[in-house]
């Protein structure tokens, strides 16, 4: 795996995995969320926690409360993303929810007074029409499909905050510090709301929980690892580039595993929404 391009590709591919994988788990969304993070969370305690521990009596109690709007924004994601792969088709769901990095440009202006580029501010728009032409293609086909819309958009909101609320603490702490410590917020976060809404943690099949540690080990681990890995020898926007596969590929594997065929209006506002990330990105070398 020397070139980084295939490293890439490879992270895409198990970045693209989530959706499936909550689809052939069919648990409730706050367990599968809770067990992804958590385990995954887990997974780094034996190489990061000790530098998370060392790490947090030095900072200051502004990157304190960052650290944990960061986690609880992260916990938000995953919740109404995962929910959301029950009412909607993972194409829809995964294009919605890749929305993400353009909500951070406005959350970045409003919080961080960063003013959006005019390339950027074109993007957006046509990333909402998008975002409308595959709403309005949910609502014509179930009502409750526009919940799932509604939910991935969330997701997306949610996933921009935590990004933005993270903004410049990876410069601060450790990287591994630094996600261990977003991850186990956001994994305490969601199991209080599984305890509120009464999802029980215990007495899932061996079908469900090898689903609960894939997650953890392919999309989250390998997925974002692999990432992280890329962009030591690519540019961001490069990276920005590949991981606009991912709707792509989820849309793919659940044709491939459940025989979902986009709708008309799901694959045009699919086009308009993949164009508008590319604008953003691309426009950024």
């Amino acid at each position: 795996m020397s070139s980084p391009y295939l490293v890439l590709g490879l992270a895409v591919l198990f970045v693209s995995s989530g959706s499936i994988l909550v689809r052939f788990a069919a648990a409730p969304p706050l367990a599968l969320s809770f067990y992804r993070i958590g385990l995954a969370a887990l997974c780094l305690a034996p190489v990061s926690a000790l530098p998370a521990a060392r790490t947090w009596p030095r900072l200051s109690l502004r990157s304190r409360l960052a650290l944990a709007a960061s986690g609880v924004a992260l916990a938000l994601h995953f919740a109404t993303w995962v929910t959301s792969l029950s009412y909607t088709s993972i194409a829809s769901s995964v294009l919605l929810v890749n929305t993400a990095p353009l909500f951070a440009v406005g959350f970045s202006r409003l919080f961080l007074g960063e003013k959006a580029a005019g390339h950027v501010v074109a993007a957006i728009g046509l990333a909402l029409a998008g975002a409308a032409l595959i709403a309005a293609g949910d609502w014509s086909s179930a009502p409750s499909s526009l919940l799932g819309s509604l939910l991935a958009v969330a997701g997306a909101i949610a996933l921009a905050l935590y990004h933005v609320a993270g903004r410049g603490l990876r410069e601060t702490m450790p990287l591994g510090a630094y996600v261990f410590t977003v991850w186990t917020v956001a994994a305490l976060t969601l199991a209080l709301l599984c305890a509120l809404g009464r999802v029980p943690f215990v007495g899932y099949d061996a079908r469900v929980i090898s689903c609960f540690v894939a997650l953890a080990l392919l999309p989250t681990l390998a997925g974002h690892g692999l990432v992280n890995r890329s962009l030591r020898s690519l540019s961001a926007p490069t990276v920005g580039l590949f991981l606009l596969g991912e709707p792509l590929g989820a849309s793919f594997l659940g044709y491939v595993f459940f025989g979902e065929v986009p709708g008309r209006s799901t694959f045009l506002g699919g086009v308009l929404v993949l164009a508008a990330l590319v604008l953003a990105v691309a426009r950024r070398e």
